[in-house]
């Protein structure tokens, strides 16, 4: 009965280990400006995205009291191996687009929240155009 609970335990160790990795990678970045993120508004400050489960990630700021959670797809290989994150930019507002890491070859996407589409389809915005803000990062 120990050999079985031991060889458990080992198992299940080892299925973690990997999963290990992916939660230690952040991107680091100083973002100057207020934003986005699945219809939450985080000020401008020094914030971290990391990965939480396979298809979500997650974006705090660095002091740990501001949070967002967001369901990412892949888009494409990281041609060009730079740490950055892309925000979509209509007028003053920013929508949080894309996590570009360094380390790993896909770009992870973030969908157009709530409150980007009605910004979108609004006829306030319609004479506005789309910008993309680049903001580099760091991996740690």
């Amino acid at each position: 009965m120990r050999t079985a609970i031991n060889l458990i335990t080992l198992v299940l160790f080892c299925a973690t280990v990997p999963c290990w990795g992916q939660f230690n990678r952040q991107l680091v970045a100083t973002i100057p400006f207020d934003f986005t993120v699945n219809n939450l508004t985080l000020p401008a400050g020094e914030y971290a995205v990391w990965e939480t489960t396979q298809g979500a990630h997650a974006i705090g700021n660095t002091d740990g009291n501001r949070r967002a959670l967001s369901i990412t797809y892949r888009v494409a290989a990281n041609p060009e191996r730079l740490a950055k994150l892309v925000f979509r930019k209509y007028g003053d507002k920013y929508f949080l687009a894309e996590a570009w890491n360094s380390l790993r070859e896909p770009v992870m996407a973030f969908g157009k929240c709530r409150k980007e589409k009605e910004l979108v389809t609004s006829r306030l915005v319609s004479g506005i155009r789309v910008d993309q803000v680049v903001v580099l990062a760091r991996v740690r």
